[in-house]
């Protein structure tokens, strides 16, 4: 085999290993994605928000208070008129009259207790301030996460735009807090890029991997006292190892830890550290589910990936060496008495005799048969061992069917078959060309 023909085999071998490793990388990097996009399996709670709680309902009561993160126009009447003013990026707000409904959306009457301000403004650009866990105790340097896509300012209370974070981004509380608009703003330093800047405290929540919210269901990883409030206090009840409980609120960091409000199966209620809890809902087991089915998925990827990579570098080797095989069955001359033999072939083309073009056609037909054998191809005729050729193995096969099946018409059909000196050149010729692929000649 020659030095190109092996670097050529090792280069596509590379190929298929680079190929099946971005296959897999691929799939575990797409498959969250790929299975909330098309069956609406989410990894990350909620549509719109990162948490529960953060959103308004219908029935959200009169006095709560809001927030307008990225800013709020707000009207005299909901829907209608022109606007009678904005509210800047952040504004802390209380709802002081509403729902009202319009074309399908719901408006809230809202009041910036700093300014006396009132007017009504769309739901969608309100949220709970408060949800998020982060507070007075929260202290520079916890991890946060990104409540709902938002913007990042360059300063707090919103001036300039510095970047656009999505929903679940997380990052590290570098600067803050800050008091702007009657909110707390943080420096927000998201991990791993260039999208940091300010934002409103409303906007943030407490990273916690679990994903829990309100409703979530978990069980005691250890028997632990729940207390009154976060971080410890009066004692209200006990978890028992592998009790259930229910989630009512949380996470709030203490001393750079997350405590969690819930409930015991018991009734119990009190605030427990997160490492004293594990998830316990379907969700969670369907999750796991879902992510075990992943894994064995990946795994069985790679082991067929392997067999296929494997077959695809054997069958390589093995054509290389057929190939080999091939090649060191033609002989680099052939013999004298063989050149002699082609030369009387085409002196018979030559001859004015046509019995003499239809023998030369013949002989070369003969001359090829042994060739053919040579190379490894046996059958009963020259027909069946052509059929065994692969088409890298000769180039010129094609034209050597062309000046078989004539040979064959001669054969068959004797002198009635009508044949011109021209034509039995251009035949003889087919032959040559392939003799001199396979340096017969």
């Amino acid at each position: 085999m020659s030095e190109s023909s092996t670097s050529n085999t090792v280069f596509e071998d590379m190929m298929l290993v680079l190929f099946g490793i971005f296959l897999v990388g691929q799939m575990f990097q797409r498959g969250p994605e790929i299975l909330q996009e098309r069956f609406g399996i989410s990894f990350d709670g909620e549509n719109q928000y990162l948490v529960a709680g953060v959103a308004l309902s219908a029935d959200t009561p009169l006095g709560t208070a809001v927030n307008a993160p990225n800013g709020a126009v707000f009207y005299s009447s909901p829907g209608e008129g022109d606007p009678s003013g904005t509210f800047a990026p952040g504004t802390s707000l209380t709802i002081v009259g509403g729902p009202e409904t319009v074309n399908g959306e719901r408006w809230w009457q809202v009041e910036d207790t700093a300014t006396g301000e009132q007017g009504w403004v769309r739901e969608s650009s309100l949220v709970r301030e408060g949800v998020g866990g982060i507070g007075p105790a929260t202290k520079v340097g916890a991890k946060a996460k990104i409540l709902l896509d938002t913007t990042a300012w360059t300063e707090a209370g919103g001036a300039v735009k510095a970047a656009l974070l999505k929903k679940g981004d997380v990052g590290e509380l570098t600067i803050g807090p800050k008091k702007k608009n009657e909110t707390r703003w943080w420096f927000f330093d998201k991990d791993g890029s260039s999208g940091d800047g300010w934002v409103p405290e409303a906007v943030l929540v407490l990273a916690s991997d679990t994903g829990w919210e309100e409703g979530s269901k978990v069980r005691g990883n250890e028997t632990v006292n729940l207390f009154a409030q976060a971080g410890g206090d009066e004692v209200t009840g006990l978890l028992s190892k592998g009790e259930k409980a229910t989630v009512l609120g949380g996470p709030v960091e203490v001393g750079g830890g997350l405590w969690w409000l819930i409930k015991t199966q018991e009734g119990e209620q009190g605030w427990v550290e997160e490492s004293a809890l594990e998830d316990a809902g379907i969700t969670s087991i369907f999750k796991k589910i879902v992510v075990g089915i992943m894994i064995i998925g990946g795994l069985a990827t790679l082991i067929l990936l392997g067999g296929i990579v494997y077959v695809a570098i054997r069958t390589n080797q093995i054509r290389a060496r057929e190939a080999q095989r091939i090649r060191s069955a033609i002989p680099e001359k052939m013999e004298e008495v063989k050149n002699e033999r082609w030369a009387n072939i085409e002196r018979q083309v030559a001859s004015e005799n046509p019995n003499d073009w239809r023998q030369g056609i013949l002989e070369a037909d003969i001359m090829l048969d042994e060739v053919v054998t040579r190379m490894g191809y046996y059958g009963d005729t020259l027909g069946e061992k052509l059929k065994q050729v692969a088409r890298g193995d000769i180039e010129y096969l094609d034209a050597l069917w062309e000046a078989h099946k004539v040979r064959n018409q001669i054969a068959h059909e004797g002198s009635d078959f009508i044949l011109t000196q021209r034509e039995a050149k251009r035949v003889v010729g087919l032959y040559g060309t392939a003799f001199k692929e396979l340096r017969v000649i």
